[in-house]
C-alpha cells in the first residue's frame, strides 16, 4: 500500500473522531413542554380564569445555567412546584424575564400559572448554553422489564444476524473463501 494513503486515511479518521468527540461532549440541553391549559368559567361573580403549566428539563449532562423564561407580560400570578430560586426582571420594552440560576443534569421545574386578566404568552427560554427547544409530549404505556429486556435482546439478535448475512454477501460478492 502507498504511504500516502496511509497519511490520508489516518488525518480522515482523526478529523472524524475529533468531530464525533466534539458532537458528543457533555453539555446542557434544555428543553421545554407545555403540558396543560385549562379554562373555568365562574358564573357568580361572572369570570375567567385560567391555568396553564410549563415544564422544562435539562436533558444534557452538565448543568445549565442563567435559564431565562420570557414572557411578554408579566403572568398575573405563578408559582414553581418545587422550592427553587428564582428572581424577577422587566426588559424597557415591558418583557418579564424569570430568571433560575441553575438547572442539573436531568433536573426539572415545573411552572404553574393561574390568569384572569391576560393569559401568559412565552416567547422564549434560554440559557448561557442557547435557546431551549420545545418538545410535544404525549402519554406512552410502561411495560414490564421482562417485556423491555426481551425486545432488547430481540433487537441485538437481530443487528448480529444483519451483520453476519452482510459480511457473507460480502465474501460472496467478492470471492474471499
Amino acid at each position: 500500500m502507498d504511504p500516502i494513503i496511509g497519511y490520508i486515511a489516518t488525518g480522515v479518521i482523526s478529523l472524524t473522531v475529533g468531530l464525533l468527540l466534539q458532537f458528543l461532549k457533555s453539555k446542557p440541553r434544555l428543553k421545554y413542554f407545555l403540558p396543560g391549559t385549562f379554562l373555568f368559567q365562574i358564573n357568580e361573580p361572572r369570570a375567567d380564569i385560567r391555568t396553564d403549566s410549563l415544564t422544562i428539563e435539562n436533558f444534557g449532562l452538565k448543568t445549565a445555567t442563567n435559564i431565562e423564561i420570557i414572557h411578554k407580560d408579566k403572568p398575573d400570578h405563578f408559582q414553581f412546584s418545587q422550592a427553587i430560586g428564582f428572581s424577577e426582571s422587566t426588559n424597557p420594552d415591558g418583557s418579564h424575564i424569570t430568571k433560575i440560576p441553575s438547572l442539573g443534569p436531568k433536573e426539572h421545574v415545573n411552572i404553574q400559572y393561574l390568569s384572569h386578566a391576560k393569559a401568559p404568552v412565552l416567547l422564549n427560554i434560554r440559557s448561557d448554553s442557547g435557546t431551549a427547544k420545545q418538545i410535544q409530549v404525549r402519554f406512552l404505556p410502561v411495560f414490564p422489564m421482562w417485556f423491555n429486556v426481551g425486545a432488547c435482546a430481540l433487537t441485538l439478535v437481530g443487528l448480529g444476524t444483519t451483520a453476519y448475512g452482510l459480511y457473507t454477501l460480502g465474501m460472496i460478492i467478492y470471492g474471499i473463501t
